[in-house]
């Protein structure tokens, strides 16, 4: 499993603004920090470093997971996608029951046919995700240590690709 997991990880800085452009429509800017920060991913414990957004001036955190902690989280989530995926397989058999069975009398069809379709998009919606965690690299953290971020802009990161690998 750690092989699967890069050993050294380079990233950028990511300054994402969000503001409203009309009613309903947002705009969304991102714009990445000059150069790439790089850092190494060890097995028992979170390689920390602190870095500054070249566009705000915010001091920020970027905390990368030890190899420990990624395979721990592909675990728990390579069992919780197969759990949610049956859940999700019977409630989706749960709702062709109900809408074949249904009478159309009183209440109960009615909850029963709610209930079963909220249950299959939910479990449907976990299993998607549990599914793509299942198979995540571990990205670090980013956290602004300074102050709050201000409600329209936050920090992320974005994965640097090396010149060999393209």
């Amino acid at each position: 499993m750690a092989a699967e997991v890069s050993g050294n990880f380079e990233y950028r800085i990511t300054h994402i603004v969000s503001q409203e452009a009309g009613h309903h429509d947002t705009r969304t800017i991102a714009l990445t920090n000059e150069d790439a920060g790089r850092l190494e991913r060890f097995e028992q414990c979170r390689n920390e470093t602190h870095a500054t957004c070249d566009h705000c001036g915010a001091r920020l955190l970027v905390a990368l997971p030890s190899f420990a902690e990624v395979r721990s989280e592909r675990r728990w989530h390579g069992l919780l996608w197969k759990v949610c995926a049956l859940a999700t397989v019977l409630s989706g058999y749960g709702f062709l029951h109900v809408t074949r069975t249904a009478t159309g009398a009183g209440y109960g069809p009615g909850i029963a046919f709610a209930v079963t379709v909220a249950a299959t998009l939910f479990f449907g919606y976990r299993t998607l995700i549990s599914g793509l965690l299942s198979r995540s690299n571990g990205g670090p953290d980013v956290t602004r240590v300074d102050c709050r971020e201000p409600g329209s802009v936050r920090h992320s990161w974005t994965y640097v690709q090396a010149a060999e690998d393209a």
